[in-house]
C-alpha cells in the first residue's frame, strides 16, 4: 500500500471514534462526509432511502442546491422510477461500495434520464452532467434500502481504482454505521421477504402509459429504453433479436406521433408526474 494510502486510511481511522459518538445525532452526515473525502475526494454526496411501499425520503442532502427544489420533488415524485440506484435496491444488490457503472443497464448514461438536469437532482445546467457516481449500498431489512451516493462532477476526474480500493477498504464500517444511524427508519409498511423491493410501483407507471395505443410488450420495452437498456440488451432480457425490438420501437413511435427517443421520454415523465 502506497505511503498516501496508508495516511488517508489512518485518517479514516482516527475520525471513527467521532462518528459512533455521533450515531443518531444532528452532524452525524456532515462528519460522515468529512472523513471520506480525507480518503478520496468528492464534490457532492446525498443518502436517499427506498422503502419497500412508499416513496424515496432524502435523508442527507450534501448537493449543494445543484438542482431545485422542484427537481427534486419530481425525484421524490416519480423519476426516481428510471435511476439505476432504485433499480438496483430492486434487484436487491448486495450491501457495499459500488461503482454506478456496474449497477446501471448498458446505456444508461447515454440515455435521457442521466443527462437531463430538468429530471435528475444531481446535475444541473450550471454544472453539467456528472464525471461518476459510486454508492454505498445498505438492505436495512427485506425490502428497505438505504444509498448512500458519492459525485463527482463533470470538472473532475472519475474515481480512480486507487481511489475506490481505498472507499472499499471503509465499507463494512460506513454501511454499519449508516444502518445504525437510521436503524429507527424500519417502515410500516415494508415488502414482504419473499418480494423484491416494490417492483409494483415501476410495473403500475409503465402500465398506464399509453394503454389505449401500446401493447402490453410495447410498455415493458418502453420501461427498459427509458431505464437506460440498448436495444441489444432489451432483446436479451426479452429473448427476442435485436433486429425486432427496433421494429417495435419504430412502431411505439408511430403510435404515439413521435420521431426520438428524447421526446418518448418527455411524453412519459409527464405522464408519470400527472400521476402522482
Amino acid at each position: 500500500m502506497a505511503m498516501n494510502d496508508q495516511i488517508a486510511l489512518a485518517t479514516w481511522h482516527a475520525a471513527t471514534p467521532e462518528l459512533v459518538a455521533h450515531l443518531g445525532k444532528p452532524g452525524f452526515t456532515q462528519r460522515l462526509d468529512a472523513a471520506l473525502r480525507a480518503v478520496a475526494p468528492f464534490d457532492l454526496s446525498c443518502i436517499f432511502a427506498y422503502p419497500g411501499r412508499d416513496r424515496p425520503h432524502l435523508l442527507h442532502d450534501g448537493l449543494g442546491e445543484v438542482s431545485s427544489q422542484q427537481i427534486m420533488r419530481n425525484y421524490l415524485d416519480g423519476t426516481y422510477l428510471l435511476d439505476a440506484v432504485y433499480s438496483a435496491c430492486l434487484r436487491r444488490a448486495p450491501n457495499g461500495l459500488h461503482r454506478l457503472a456496474d449497477l446501471a443497464p448498458d446505456a444508461f448514461f447515454e440515455a435521457e434520464y442521466y443527462n437531463s438536469p430538468d429530471v435528475h437532482p444531481c446535475i444541473s445546467m450550471e454544472t453539467g452532467s456528472l464525471s461518476e457516481e459510486i454508492v454505498f449500498l445498505v438492505p436495512l431489512q427485506p425490502g428497505f434500502y438505504l444509498a448512500y451516493s458519492l459525485l463527482r462532477a463533470n470538472s473532475s476526474l472519475t474515481f480512480s481504482a486507487a481511489d475506490f480500493e481505498r472507499l472499499q477498504q471503509t465499507a463494512a464500517l460506513v454501511t454499519m454505521l449508516i444502518s445504525r444511524h437510521w436503524e429507527h427508519l424500519a417502515p410500516e409498511a415494508v415488502a414482504e421477504p419473499s418480494q423484491p423491493h416494490d417492483a409494483d410501483d415501476v410495473e403500475r407507471a409503465f402500465a398506464t402509459f399509453a394503454p389505449s395505443r401500446l401493447t402490453r410488450r410495447e410498455q415493458t420495452i418502453v420501461s427498459l429504453v427509458l431505464r437506460g437498456h440498448s436495444s441489444i440488451s432489451i432483446g436479451r432480457i426479452l429473448g427476442i433479436a435485436e433486429g425486432t425490438v427496433k421494429i417495435h420501437r419504430k412502431n411505439i413511435y408511430a403510435k404515439l406521433d413521435i420521431s426520438s427517443q428524447t421526446e418518448l421520454f418527455n411524453l412519459f415523465i409527464k405522464h408519470l408526474l400527472s400521476e402522482r
